[in-house]
């Protein structure tokens, strides 16, 4: 849920507040689609794990379930957002929005089809948490 408020909170400033992060990162092309993406795969990750905790879905309706929320608070976000000065809905946004939601599933799905792929992770996890010591 807080992740969902970050996400309302961004979306509900007007495009004059991103002028300094949009001259500093003009040179990057797609800026936009990858905030969206981007914003989408951590809200999809959270998604996923929550619907994983719950454990009252199969697996593969978790992972319909976690791209059909990515893809309505994404049309519930362009719709709020479309009614702030200087913003507007876009369709591609949603398709974005949707595209960080499959990364988080084809990954949950690969890592569980193949356990080397599981256990290259769970190497990485813990070599991560032994440096940061």
């Amino acid at each position: 849920m807080i992740w969902m408020g970050v996400i309302y909170y961004l979306s509900d400033q007007p495009i004059s507040k991103f002028d300094d992060v949009n001259e500093a990162i003009k040179w990057l092309p797609l800026t936009t689609l990858i905030v969206h993406v981007t914003l989408y795969l951590v809200l999809s990750g959270l998604v996923l794990r929550m619907f994983i905790r719950v454990n009252l879905l199969s697996q593969y309706l978790i992972g319909y379930a976690t791209v059909l929320w990515a893809f309505i608070y994404g049309v519930l976000d362009e719709i709020h957002q479309s009614g702030i000065e200087g913003r507007s809905a876009e369709i591609i946004d949603v398709i974005a929005d949707c595209c960080g939601a499959l990364i988080v599933v084809i990954f949950w799905f690969l890592q569980k089809k193949y356990p080397v792929l599981r256990n290259t992770i769970a190497i990485m996890t813990r070599t991560n948490r032994n440096t940061c010591k």
